[in-house]
């Protein structure tokens, strides 16, 4: 579940309004979404998220109208190409019922939020009741039901039947540091949160720094300096960082400390020979090819982008292209 969804599912208990809450527990083969996948489902068909879109979808809100006037949750095991779907995939939806009256309800989603909010990272645990779904324990719904809470770095859990318990991760994927806020940070910040990336924005000008000028983003850091800013902020294989200062100097400086880290993506905006001038520098500097063949610059997939809203698309293109592969990865690991 990403932070959009998380909000609505809160603000809908707020309201005293009740929903079907349908999530992908389990997938296997090519699927159009990945499991953690959530979405919303109103008793007036309206939804928020997406479990996959297409006929499968439309099926998952059929199931979920059924589940918001029965007041009662149900399994979805679902196969791709019954659904004339080509991707060949398929796996296990529950389309839970969500009381907003049941205290459990409220104090998931609220805890939800607080941890997107934060950019930390969780799971969401799910424990399928004995014998199905009717013999269940209490639930989001107070009723019968599959037991759901959520875990963070700091907890630890046991799954007394691992058969029957389904675990999602839940945060961002991937925190995105964007050193500079000039016209291209500033329209690659939206884009890349609407992405479920966390963004922070880094520059050492406090009127472009402005967390008026970056609303969506997550945080915003006005640096004392470039030099040495890298080591100031918690970069790890799950970083991101996209250099698009406004001058050379800065971006080389950057560029340096980046490649000091185990940042899983590093990017820098410039011209092909403003690139090989800069790798020249560092190479002299004791920078091997190989610390250099991590850097993706020019910065962006080639699709010929020249505006900053193109150049911003370019970018995430490749920032999606390369959080894929290490997703891909990890999951054959």
């Amino acid at each position: 579940m990403d932070l959009v969804t998380a909000k609505a599912a809160l603000s809908l208990v707020e309201q005293q309004e009740d929903f079907a809450w349908v999530s992908v527990l389990d997938t296997r083969g090519s699927l159009p979404r990945h499991s953690g996948s959530a979405m919303l489902v109103r008793a007036d068909r309206s939804i928020t998220g997406s479990v996959g879109g297409g006929p499968l979808e439309a099926a998952a809100i059929e199931q979920a109208l059924a589940v918001i006037h029965a007041r009662r949750p149900r399994l979805m095991p679902f196969d791709a190409a019954t659904f004339g779907m080509m991707c060949g995939g398929g796996g296990l939806m529950l389309i839970d019922y969500a009381d907003s009256g049941c205290p459990a309800a409220e104090e998931l989603f609220r805890g939800l939020v607080a941890l997107l909010e934060g950019g930390r990272k969780g799971w969401l645990v799910t424990v399928l009741p004995q014998g199905g779904l009717e013999a269940g324990t209490e639930g989001l719904s107070g009723d019968s039901s599959a037991r759901r809470w959520l875990v963070t770095c700091a907890d630890h859990f046991v799954a007394e039947d691992p058969a029957r318990t389904y675990v999602q991760p839940i945060g961002p994927r991937g925190t995105a540091y964007v050193f500079g806020a000039g016209h291209c940070g500033q329209r690659l910040v939206p884009l890349l949160s609407t992405l479920g990336f966390f963004t922070v924005v880094v520059d050492d000008r406090p009127d472009f720094a402005d967390a008026r000028r970056f609303p969506d983003a997550d945080r915003v850091v006005v640096a004392d300096s470039f030099e040495g800013v890298v080591e100031t902020l918690s970069v790890d294989e799950d970083s991101y960082l996209v250099i698009v200062t406004r001058g050379h100097a800065h971006d080389k400086s950057v560029l340096a400390q980046a490649l000091r880290t185990k940042a899983g993506y590093v990017g820098m905006i410039g011209s092909k020979k403003k690139v090989a001038d800069t790798h020249r520098a560092l190479n002299e500097e004791g920078f091997s090819s190989t610390d250099l063949a991590r850097v993706h610059a020019p910065i962006g997939l080639a699709i010929g982008a020249e505006t900053p809203e193109e150049i911003a698309v370019s970018i995430a293109a490749e920032m999606i292209q390369a959080r894929a592969a290490k997703e891909e990865w990890t999951k054959q690991a």
